[in-house]
Order: structure tokens, then C-alpha cells, then sequence
């Protein structure tokens, strides 16, 4: 088994976790279903109206990488909004890692910005 599978799930925790709580999310929920090919792993956190996702995709032809982003639910589906925090490569558990911290890093300002405003 690939070792981003085996560890995603903790290495996003352990960079979300303490950033996330402090703002107010419950969490994480996670979808680790390793049974299919393309392979994606979720790690999900809660506040309010907002999601923060991140998730680990490993698709055919060596598409790998982290992506993150921020869900805000506005009553019906076509009035929620998506925002892309960050997608990056991930062909190694070192890049995996990088990308992790990079979007750990930059969601609570993309959080901030958009509670501000509104």
C-alpha cells in the first residue's frame, strides 16, 4: 500500500487540527475509502456553514496531488460558493506534506477574509 494512503488522514490532522479548532470547527470527518481506483481521501472540518476540505487524489496516469478547499452552504445547492484554497502535486509523501502545510497555512486567511466579508 502507498504510504501517502496509509498516512493522509494523520498528516492532515496534524496540520489542520490546532488551526481549525481555534476557529471555531468541529472535526475532522473522514472519508478514507481505499477500495476504488481513482483513489480519494477526505478530510473534512465543520463550522456553521462552512466546510474545509482537503483531500488526497491519486488518479490513472499519474495525477496525483492535495487539494483543499472551502465549501460555504447558503440554503440551495446552486447558491453554495467553492473557493479553492490550494491543489499541488503529490507523486511523494515529502510533496504530500508540503502541499499540507501550505494549505494549512493559508486557510485562516482565506477564512478571515471571507468572515469579513460576508
Amino acid at each position: 500500500m502507498d504510504i501517502r494512503v496509509k498516512t493522509f488522514a494523520a498528516e492532515a490532522r496534524s496540520r489542520f487540527d490546532v488551526i481549525l479548532q481555534e476557529l471555531g470547527f468541529a472535526g475532522p470527518e473522514m472519508d478514507q475509502n481505499q477500495d476504488a481506483y481513482p483513489l480519494v481521501m477526505h478530510v473534512r472540518y465543520h463550522r456553521g456553514d462552512v466546510t474545509v476540505d482537503t483531500s488526497l487524489v491519486l488518479t490513472y496516469a499519474g495525477e496525483e496531488y492535495v487539494h483543499t478547499s472551502l465549501l460555504w452552504a447558503r440554503g440551495a445547492p446552486i447558491r453554495s460558493r467553492r473557493v479553492t484554497v490550494g491543489e499541488d502535486t503529490a507523486h511523494t509523501g515529502y510533496q504530500m506534506r508540503r502541499a499540507l502545510d501550505k494549505h494549512a497555512q493559508a486557510t485562516p486567511d482565506l477564512l478571515a477574509h471571507r468572515d469579513r466579508s460576508g
